[in-house]
């Protein structure tokens, strides 16, 4: 899965979500960039730890379809020489 992007949306929602709440409150200018500048950043932390986190699921998932695949796999060659080795003692 493309995680890149996670962090970059989850923090222009939350620049978006201040400026409104700024704009409706009628803030002054520096009380406004104050509060950009602290949203900017602490959900831009918030978003790279869920990207860590989903990355890091994904991984465990994948490893796990891969260990579950390659199981069947052999059990399938191995069912697959059993039925040979009944063909040629027949």
């Amino acid at each position: 899965m493309k995680t890149k992007q996670i962090p970059i949306i989850i923090t222009l929602l939350a620049a978006g979500i201040t400026c409104l709440v700024s704009a409706i409150q009628d803030v002054s200018f520096s009380v406004y960039t104050k509060r950009l500048f602290i949203a900017v950043i602490c959900f831009a932390l918030i978003g790279t730890g869920i990207k860590v986190l989903l990355d890091r699921s994904f991984r465990v998932m994948e490893e796990d379809t891969e260990d579950s695949e390659s199981g069947e796999a052999a059990e399938d060659d191995s069912a697959d020489s059993e039925d040979k080795t009944d063909q040629e003692e027949e």
